[in-house]
């Protein structure tokens, strides 16, 4: 029957493969069509702002340290790395070496039906580098993600207490998931969302001021006794402004949580994993939270990989029996390849010294741009940071610019902030090839965050064109930045209209 069914049936061609691209066409796409096909199918507003900062042509043909190996024979030195990413270094030979092993043994990636080796023994090698009762992992793709992960467990063991309140600090970046984007406050991205958490049940502190976190605690009492904060989340160092809260701040902020029955997360996702000389920023003082969150770096620059780590007691008290086990759950969390990684990641970091490494020469960057606020005090006004994590605060004049407008919120003092910063980042990439960042929370201050195998004469590569750059003074890129712009946009009318 079967058979006279299907042979009555019209003979139907296969079906069409559409125009697909192949892997090998994609690599050799020249970037003319991989700016329409961005601006087409991606985000054309982002591939302006690319433009903009002279991006948009990069054509990086390969990667292999701190270097970045450009089509057009340029080697550009990479002290972004994805804003914290790649701390390895690109395609550092260990972490490609775990990734080929994966594929010559047929590792099996996924599997929801029984228990990982690897993940139990990436697990296991964070609980042996942090300090206790730091020993139980839950694996995520993001910072974000882990953050959102540390937010539920919190959730979990106090909301039957009464309690309702997250607490976080002002000028904060903890990601743009739903729950994680309402402790988010270093720069506007709630327009237009609905916050997964209310803003009337977070608690907003200044960074560093143990005086106003203990004063808003006290705020947050309840009738019947106690206070009503969940958690409190922190960035060691803060991200976006990258500052280092004053000594003994953390071990006094985690004190005081415990004091009043508060769960304490510390963000660790850009800053973590060796960034600045010790495995978490958190080390460099003698305390230890609740929870951490790691991203970045743990993925070796080549996988996604992040983690929340508590103690197993919390673990229990959140989800300790066989029905609740799995509430909290990712379909990529703890992939096979991706954990492979990450183990061979925090094994690189020892057996390379990478971190002491990291904390070398970041006393080295720190000093010789410390050496350059000396020479450019007019320019300059502070070096921030620890370990590889640094930045220099610009001078913009911002105390004339306010005698003619109000710069807290001015969209137009805003721009010409963007404009100065973007032409320090851009003359930096095309007159002394090499990559930096700054964000939008925090638009007069430069970011530095090269890989740990960074050398000392790459460092000077950086200082030295930033003498170059300062000497020359800030308005002479600013004109070649408006200058350059133009010709772009007289050159590529696409990158305008699209």
């Amino acid at each position: 029957m079967a058979t006279q069914i299907r042979d009555a049936l019209p003979h139907l061609p296969c079906m069409l493969k559409p125009d697909l691209l192949s892997l090998e066409d994609a690599m050799a796409l020249d970037m003319g069509r991989a700016n329409r096909l961005y601006a087409d199918h991606l985000n054309r507003h982002m591939l302006q702002i690319f433009g903009i900062l002279g991006l948009d042509r990069m054509d990086v043909r390969a990667a292999e340290g701190t270097v970045l190996h450009l089509a057009d024979g340029r080697q550009i030195l990479d002290f972004s790395t994805g804003m914290g990413v790649v701390g390895l270094g690109h395609n550092h030979p260990r972490v490609i070496a775990a990734e080929r092993m994966c594929h010559e043994r047929r590792l099996l990636d996924c599997s929801k039906l029984s228990p990982s080796k690897l993940q139990a023994a990436l697990a296991y090698n964070l609980a042996q580098i942090l300090p206790d009762p730091l020993d139980t992992s839950f694996f995520t793709t993001s910072g974000a993600e882990a953050n959102e992960a540390a937010m539920k467990l919190a959730e979990r063991i106090q909301t039957p207490k009464g309690k309702r309140k997250f607490l976080c600090m002002r000028g904060a970046f903890h990601g743009k998931t739903h729950g994680a984007l309402a402790l988010t406050t270093a720069t506007d991205v709630h327009k237009g969302f609905l916050l997964g958490i209310p803003r009337e049940h977070v608690v907003y502190v200044p960074y560093g001021d143990i005086d106003a976190l203990r004063a808003a605690i006290e705020a947050e009492g309840m009738a019947g006794g106690g206070n009503g904060i969940i958690a409190a989340m922190i960035e060691p160092i803060r991200g976006t402004a990258c500052e280092v809260p004053p000594p003994g701040y953390l071990r006094q902020f985690v004190q005081l949580c415990r004091e009043h029955d508060i769960l304490s997360i510390f963000d660790e996702v850009k800053v973590g994993t060796g960034r600045t000389g010790r495995f978490c920023a958190f080390m460099h003082e003698d305390t230890v939270p609740d929870i951490v969150t790691l991203a970045k770096t743990l993925g070796g620059g080549k996988v996604a990989m992040g983690a929340a780590v508590t103690s197993k007691a919390l673990f229990e008290r959140a989800y300790g029996n066989r029905d609740d086990c799995n509430l909290h759950s990712s379909t990529f969390s703890g992939l096979g390849e991706s954990c492979a990684v990450a183990i061979e990641t925090l094994n690189a970091l020892y057996d390379e010294g990478l971190i002491d490494n990291a904390a070398e020469m970041g006393a080295y960057l720190g000093a010789r741009l410390e050496g350059l606020k000396a020479r450019h005090p007019r320019t300059l006004i502070d070096v921030r940071g620890r370990g590889l994590f640094r930045a220099i605060r610009l001078n913009f004049r911002e105390d004339l610019v306010a005698k003619l407008i109000d710069v807290s919120n001015n969209p137009l003092f805003l721009t010409y902030q963007s404009v100065l910063i973007g032409a320090v980042a851009r003359q930096l990439y095309e007159r002394h090839n090499v990559l930096v960042h700054f964000q939008p929370g925090a638009r007069d201050i430069l970011h530095f965050m090269p890989p740990f195998v960074v050398m000392e004469e790459e460092i000077d590569q950086l200082v030295d064109g930033l003498d170059e750059i300062f000497a020359r003074g800030i308005a002479d890129s600013a004109l070649r930045f408006v200058a350059e712009n133009a010709r772009r946009l007289i050159g590529r009318p696409w990158a305008r209209d699209h």
